[in-house]
């Protein structure tokens, strides 16, 4: 992102502020951001990497000109829809939750690709986002326990351990979405949770304990991971 690039800001409507914001991005933008937003997230879901920004530029202007294209982009970032390193020529992130490094977050699709998000609660949403099913790879945020999970459609259908829950930090419509969504969090028990909470009382958020979490948090992840959806226009 460019020094000289402003953020969109956004009023803030509680736990509900992410999915509001992001289903009113899918409205607002044009269909020049959505084309951009549909080639980065077919390129990861197909290969699990992007090109560089000059290369999707280039070939984003073949039908269009290139001016239209880079003030597109220019838009996205404004929005937080994509956030690029101008000075290496690279795109960091994708709707503020998928990273274009490796992160400790590891979601293998069915596709056989691997996509990387900033946070652990976010793999729970890959599925609605990319129209995937994933394989999840994390740990767990206060033991460091490893968790693997398995999500096919709305449901986790395998689990290397009992008890998942969860953390859901909010956003208040100023923060960089890329520490929002490393806030938010999977914990291999309660007790986790429940410390983990009580190292980082400055952190908002819904707290997802185990009876709450196969109902609750995955409600939660597929309304946002739908809400991401939107935007990406991503189809098989």
């Amino acid at each position: 992102m460019s020094e000289n690039t402003s953020l969109i800001e956004f009023a803030s409507k509680g736990e509900g502020t992410l999915v509001a914001f992001f289903e009113q991005m899918a409205s607002d933008i044009g269909d020049a951001q959505h084309e951009i937003l549909n080639e980065l997230a077919r390129a990861m879901t197909e290969r699990g990497w992007v090109q560089p920004v000059d290369a999707v530029v280039k070939k984003l202007s073949e039908h269009t000109s290139e001016e239209k294209v880079q003030a597109a982009l220019a838009e996205l970032e404004h929005r937080r829809l994509v956030k690029i390193n101008r000075a290496e020529n690279r795109f960091e992130s994708l709707l503020g939750t998928l990273s274009v490094t490796r992160t400790a977050h590891r979601g293998h699709l069915s596709s056989g690709v691997d996509v990387f998000t900033f946070g652990g609660f976010d793999q729970l949403t890959l599925n609605h986002t990319l129209l995937k099913d994933v394989d999840v790879f994390t740990t767990c945020a206060n033991s460091g326990q490893e968790i693997r999970l398995k999500i096919a459609g709305d449901q986790i259908v395998e689990s290397n351990i009992s008890g998942v829950a969860g953390f859901l930090a909010t956003w208040d419509g100023k923060q960089p979405l890329e520490e929002v969504a490393a806030n938010s969090n999977l914990f291999a028990s309660d007790a986790d949770l429940e410390a983990w909470q009580e190292k980082h009382p400055d952190i908002d958020g819904m707290g997802l304990p185990g009876d709450l979490f196969l109902w609750v948090g995955m409600s939660a992840a597929q309304e946002l991971g739908g809400a991401r959806f939107k935007l990406i226009g991503h189809s098989e």
